[in-house]
């Protein structure tokens, strides 16, 4: 009974313990109110259908470090497009039947690839901010793309287009490029009345 009791009391100490600790860098966000901020503006513009992450890059140079957070803006969002693309890949090929058909499956790659290197090199940051703590600069860098650019690459393709729009991919990247246009025309609005 004793032995139980204090094998108890002990789990009870440790749980409640573990819960007061905290990992340095939920920490170093939490006190980053930059990274808060961009964090919330890049979940908008997901939310709105577009395509959105924050890049960070820290240095004792403030050029460096803002390089740094364009660089790694645009690494995460051609990842990220990438999986997007994927999974309209994966929708349209399952919905058509067509998983076998290699030329389709070259024209999905084909298109990926041509957004990366046309779009997300040379793209721009929508906002770029930093700050200095300890005489590191640690630089924000939100980058942001329209999915209107997919379904523009898709229509080059003309026999894939033609097949992808009458899927559900294509339902759904449609959707949300009305919704991200709806999300700008919003913000340009809201712009316009200040």
């Amino acid at each position: 009974m004793k032995k139980s009791l204090f094998a108890i009391t002990c789990l009870i100490t440790a749980i409640l313990l573990s819960g007061c600790s905290s990992t340095s860098a939920s920490k170093a966000k939490a006190q980053r109110p930059l990274f808060n901020d961009f964090q919330e503006m890049s979940t908008e513009i997901l939310e709105s259908g577009g395509i959105a992450v924050v890049g960070i890059g820290e240095s004792k140079s403030l050029e460096l470090a803002l390089n740094k957070a364009k660089t790694r803006g645009r690494v995460e969002l051609a990842q990220m497009l990438e999986v997007k693309i994927e999974a309209l890949q994966k929708d349209f090929m399952e919905e058509t039947g067509l998983a076998e058909n290699a030329q389709l499956l070259a024209q999905f790659s084909s298109t990926a690839q041509a957004i990366t290197s046309q779009q997300i090199q040379g793209s721009a940051a929508k906002e770029l901010k930093y700050e200095i703590i300890n005489d590191t600069v640690t630089a924000y860098a939100l980058m942001e793309l329209d999915p209107k650019l997919v379904m523009n690459q898709l229509e080059k393709e003309e026999e894939l287009y033609t097949r992808f729009r009458a899927t559900k991919a294509f339902e759904s990247l449609d959707k949300e490029v009305k919704e991200y246009e709806a999300y700008k025309k919003a913000q340009t609005d809201a712009l316009m009345a200040q």
